[in-house]
């Protein structure tokens, strides 16, 4: 009887497990256009500038299309590399499924040039981006400010997105 059992319950397993259909990354690319406002005066920190930005934007031309709001931390280091990292909420669509997704990205940049390279992680999606997680990294340029914001930039990233089946 506990052999019947086991293999009841083996067969059971199997056929859950074979039945489930695991969800297959999706190439993931783009623009996105950042906004940075300080969100206090810049502090000096021994020989390091610590610098909080709020950070608005939009994400265009690509698979993540709609808005973005957030807070930055960079480290400026007294040879002008910068060490940074930040949270923002994308609100938008992915691949035509709308909804909000939490991001939280690191990065390096460098004073002199304006020029990033970062890795974003995003999760914790709603509405259609329920079950999303995203895997990108982004380079761009920051510089001279546009209308309503103390600095601008523009960048692409690349990566992968999965959707929860």
């Amino acid at each position: 009887m506990g052999s019947l059992l086991f293999a009841c319950a083996l067969v059971s397993l199997v056929a859950a497990m074979t039945s489930a259909e695991a969800a297959r990354p999706e190439a993931a690319s783009g623009e996105f256009f950042p906004c940075f406002n300080y969100a206090g005066p810049p502090r000096q920190v021994g020989e390091n500038l610590i610098i909080t930005f709020n950070i608005s934007g939009a994400s265009s031309n690509g698979t993540f299309i709609g808005s973005v709001e957030g807070t930055e931390l960079d480290v400026v280091h007294r040879d002008g590399s910068i060490t940074l990292h930040g949270t923002f909420l994308f609100t938008g669509s992915v691949n035509g499924r709308s909804g909000t997704m939490l991001f939280s990205y690191e990065g390096i940049g460098n004073a002199v040039t304006g020029h990033e390279t970062l890795r974003f992680v995003g999760r914790q999606g709603t509405g259609g981006l329920a079950g999303i997680y995203a895997n990108l990294t982004a380079e761009g340029d920051v510089g001279a400010p546009n209308p309503g914001c103390d600095l601008s930039g523009a960048g692409t990233y690349t990566g992968h997105v999965v959707f929860a089946p």
